[in-house]
């Protein structure tokens, strides 16, 4: 069995990908994710969302690698990686390596001053090291530049199909391009699709986008750069058309754990859509909090493209204070604009009142949640 786990990084929805999905006959539809990268990879790989990975939950600068070596323990039990046997390959590469995927930045990584630990001085890495700890033998790649976009998944493919590998590739072209270039790098990602021999037996893509462009994202979560995003998901293993138009980055782990384990956990893509469902989206950007979060917001679908989204942010919370703090209410239309690097991306909402009912129902569901800490001191909660 494989499973393929394909990031590119930071690239809006765009119609040309989509087309090129569709044009396959594959599936193509809205992805609900956090607003940075470390979040979403760490919502996909434990199924939860940052305040029940962690009491105040996760900032933007390494907060695994702060943890204290007792709490590290207890996070690393919710990770996809320590469920999977023994006899699973995990390969990882990031092409190119950018922040966070090597300590070649000075101060990036600067618990990592060691050369004699792992991860050390040399070797750290965004994944796994943002997301969880070295438990188990990960596969790691040397870059190989202008070769690796569109030969490595081939390379991955041709291993034996009689042994189980799990596939993390993360693409960091658009994450990384100079201004102007954008259309290169998308020309550049639609080829590595076309690369793909997506009738490969017995395994599972999840390819998707982990968030928007970054000046689209903001400590209020302004849609759709924070939180919605796009996902592809072929299935081999059960051989089942996805048709599910909107999938949480949550929903990975599940999904992966039932097709390894024959298993019926909840959120597997190959469920009936859910339009109660409440999405769950929390962040901090770091200018605000390096290692805690500070904005969450609840998210529901009215239709296929309209979303409701109530967004608290209380900067504050992480140190048990909420005498300050800002609300939004918004209803998003999901379409293609004229915004972004590319020109494609709607950034235009209607503004709803946040003693609105249906906002209101939002806000008391974060309320009445894990999220409580947001609006109000919670006793035992560590601040």
């Amino acid at each position: 069995m494989k499973i393929y786990c394909i990031l590119f990084d930071t690239l809006p929805r765009h119609p040309e990908m989509e087309e090129l999905f569709k044009s396959k006959g594959l599936h193509f539809g809205d992805y609900l994710t956090q607003p940075d990268t470390v979040n979403t990879l760490i919502s996909m790989f434990s199924g939860n969302r940052p305040s029940e990975m962690r009491d105040s939950g996760i900032g933007h600068s390494h907060t695994y690698a702060n943890l204290s070596e007792e709490d590290k323990i207890v996070w690393d039990k919710k990770i996809l990686f320590k469920d999977l046997p023994e006899d699973w390959n995990i390969h990882i590469h990031s092409m190119p390596e950018t922040r966070g995927d090597n300590n070649s930045i000075p101060g990036c990584w600067p618990m990592y001053k060691s050369a004699k630990t792992s991860p050390g001085l040399y070797d750290c890495k965004l994944v796994p090291d943002d997301i969880c700890g070295r438990f188990r033998d990960f596969k790691f790649y040397d870059y190989v530049q202008s070769s690796d976009e569109k030969n490595f998944i081939k390379k991955m493919q041709k291993l034996p199909s009689n042994e189980n590998h799990m596939v993390i590739l993360k693409y960091n072209h658009y994450h990384d391009a100079e201004r102007g270039k954008q259309k290169d790098v998308l020309g550049l990602f639609k080829e590595i699709v076309e690369t793909i021999d997506f009738e490969e037996d017995d395994s599972l893509f999840w390819i998707f986008a982990d968030h928007g462009e970054p000046q689209g994202i903001t400590k209020n979560h302004n849609p759709p750069d924070s939180f919605l995003s796009w996902v592809s998901v072929t299935d081999n293993i059960t051989n089942q058309r996805v048709t599910k138009s909107k999938i949480a980055s949550i929903d990975f782990k599940n999904t992966v754990l039932n097709r390894v384990f024959d298993k019926k956990l909840p959120n597997d893509v190959l469920y009936d859509l859910d339009m109660n469902r409440i999405y769950v989206t929390e962040d901090s950007r770091a200018a605000v909090s390096e290692y805690n979060c500070t904005s969450v917001s609840a998210i529901m679908a009215l239709d296929d493209k309209k979303y409701i989204q109530y967004c608290m942010h209380n900067g504050m919370a992480p140190y048990g204070k909420h005498d300050r703090y800002e609300e939004v209410g918004r209803i998003y239309e999901k379409k293609y604009g004229n915004s972004g690097d590319l020109g494609v991306i709607h950034r235009e909402w209607e503004n709803v009142d946040v003693n609105h009912k249906d906002i209101q129902n939002l806000k008391n569901y974060l309320r009445g949640g894990i999220w409580r800490w947001y609006f109000e001191y919670v006793q035992g909660h560590a601040y």
